[in-house]
C-alpha cells in the first residue's frame, strides 16, 4: 500500500516530465525550453552588446512586446537609451517595438520557425532580427526586404542600427 508521502512524490515526478514532447517551461511559456548552449549565446550576446553599447542603448532578456494583436518574446531585444523608471508600473508586454530583436534557436526549433518570426517583427517596426545558431556558431543579421547577411567570423555588423560586435565573443 502506497502512503500519501508517496504518491506526493509520484505526482511531482509526473508534473516534471514532459507531457507528449512538451515541458511545463514550453507551455507555461508558449516557446521551446533552451539549453546550455542556447543559455551561454544568450549570456555572452547581453555580455557583449553591453559592453559596448549600454550608453547608447537598453539591452533586455525576455522582454514580451506587441506584435499585432498577439505578443513575442525575443531572446534578447535592443531599445534606444533612456532612462528606466523603476518606481513606474508597465505593462506586461511592451508596446514599442525594439530596434532589434536576437532569436537564438532552441533545440526544438527551425530556420523556417525563426525567419517567420523575423518577417512578423518587421510587419510590426523592427528594424533588424539577428538569428543565433549556436550549434553551427553562425549569426545572421536580417533587415526587411534585403537579403540576410551570416557571419561565422569576425566581427558581426548590424548596419540598420550601427552595432557591431566580434562574434568570436559569443562563442567562446
Amino acid at each position: 500500500m502506497e502512503t500519501a508521502l508517496e504518491l506526493d512524490f509520484e505526482e511531482d515526478i509526473a508534473l516534471q516530465e514532459p507531457k507528449y514532447g512538451i515541458s511545463e517551461y514550453e507551455l507555461e511559456r508558449g516557446k521551446p525550453m533552451p539549453n546550455e548552449i542556447h543559455s551561454f549565446a544568450q549570456s555572452n550576446l547581453i555580455v557583449a552588446l553591453t559592453s559596448r553599447y549600454k550608453k547608447r542603448n537598453k539591452l533586455f532578456s525576455e522582454l514580451t512586446i506587441k506584435v499585432g494583436e498577439t505578443t513575442a518574446t525575443p531572446d534578447i531585444s535592443i531599445y534606444p537609451y533612456y532612462e528606466l523608471d523603476w518606481a513606474k508600473r508597465v505593462p506586461a508586454a511592451k508596446a514599442e517595438p525594439p530596434l532589434v530583436a536576437i532569436e537564438i534557436i532552441s533545440p526544438s526549433q527551425t530556420l523556417v520557425e525563426m525567419l517567420d518570426k523575423a518577417d512578423m517583427y518587421f510587419a510590426h517596426g523592427v528594424k533588424s532580427c539577428w538569428i543565433v545558431q549556436p550549434e553551427l556558431q553562425i549569426i545572421s543579421v536580417l533587415h526587411p526586404n534585403e537579403p540576410p547577411k551570416t557571419f561565422t567570423q569576425g566581427m558581426v555588423r548590424d548596419s540598420a542600427v550601427d552595432i557591431e560586435i566580434p562574434i568570436e565573443e559569443v562563442f567562446e
